[in-house]
């Protein structure tokens, strides 16, 4: 079985998607210092790093990763380093597995996990996860996740893994609830793996800092997804404007609130339901966002209940992405 062990790593984990998936990648140092802040603030447990190959061009978020490494090397022990990738111009493929792994270990030869971005959709999962399981076999990578399955599909996969799945990545969010009910969290709940949460502030929304789309700077990917569409971001704003409130009653932000949210799921049974761990990704692009993200704050039962309340009056308008994507999610 693999090595690596979610369970005892912090559940504060770090996404890297911001630093170089953007039409200005951030100065290195900048990206630098919030990512040490965070492994720093997490200590003495690990910090879940998460990457991705196709995070911007010419492979900058593996070299972005690399380059922290070799200057702080004495905090690689302090880190898992996920990597997710298999992704080419057609989309994901079975194919480009191994050949992925090639190319982010020649950045990261002591990678931790590697993650298929969005499975094959013309192959099953059990050759999937055969292809997973002998890539851990060569040496190449330590553990694997999968990425936007459905709970049927991570069950069928745990059936067939010969070692640990280490975690599932799905968007989950006070925008993003669905895998409360689509039955996901009852089979990650139900096998203890646990759920890497991508997206946690739902893309920068609930940090309270955009206003309007013309906050969103030309090129970001979000423009390209239905709830970023004018009409659509208009209407999710009251939404963000009750976590506001609810957020300010409590002396907290909008951001804190909504990642307190996020843990308080961790490791409970709520309404019948059993939840794994929950490990928040949030990207992170400075020290102050980092320490904002990282702070202890805790909801009381009565305050996690009014905060479902309030959210269960809304309905978000959009889909996640946009319609040619959507075909990739929940598999």
């Amino acid at each position: 079985m693999s090595s690596i062990n979610l369970q005892s790593a912090s559940s504060k984990g770090f996404g890297t998607m911001n630093f170089t998936w953007r039409a200005d990648p951030i100065p290195k140092e900048t990206a630098f210092d919030a990512l040490k802040t965070a492994i720093e603030t997490n200590l003495p447990k690990k910090t879940f790093i998460n990457g991705g190959e196709f995070y911007g061009e010419g492979n900058i978020n593996l070299i972005y990763l690399k380059e922290f490494f070799e200057k702080y090397p004495e905090l690689r022990k302090h880190s898992i380093i996920s990597i997710k990738g298999g992704i080419g111009e057609k989309g994901p493929s079975i194919n480009l597995l191994e050949s992925s792994v090639d190319n982010i270990i020649s950045y990261l030869p002591d990678l931790d996990i590697f993650e298929p971005a969005r499975l094959d959709p013309s192959s099953s999962i059990e050759d999937q996860v055969a292809r997973l399981d002998q890539i851990v076999d060569s040496g190449k990578i330590k553990g694997f996740t999968l990425s936007e399955v459905s709970g049927k599909t991570l069950s069928n996969a745990v059936k067939v893994a010969e070692h640990n799945i280490e975690g599932v990545e799905v968007e989950f969010s006070l925008f993003s609830r669905d895998i409360i009910t689509n039955g996901l969290v009852k089979s990650a709940g139900g096998h203890d793996i646990p759920i890497i949460a991508y997206s946690p502030l739902s893309r920068g929304v609930l940090t309270g800092t955009l206003k309007s789309v013309k906050d969103i700077p030309k090129g970001d990917i979000r423009l390209h997804f239905e709830r970023f569409s004018e009409e659509n971001f208009e209407n999710n704003l009251k939404l963000v404007e009750v976590v506001e409130q609810l957020a300010s009653k409590k002396q907290v932000t909008a951001a804190q609130l909504s990642l307190a949210w996020l843990h308080y799921h961790s490791e409970k049974t709520i309404n019948g339901l059993k939840f794994p761990k929950i490990i928040p990704i949030p990207s992170s692009s400075s020290v102050g966002r980092v320490n904002e993200n990282f702070a202890d704050v805790v909801l009381t039962e009565q305050e996690f209940n009014t905060i479902n309340k309030e959210i269960e009056k809304f309905k978000v308008h959009g889909g996640r992405y946009n319609k040619g994507h959507e075909k990739l999610l929940d598999q």
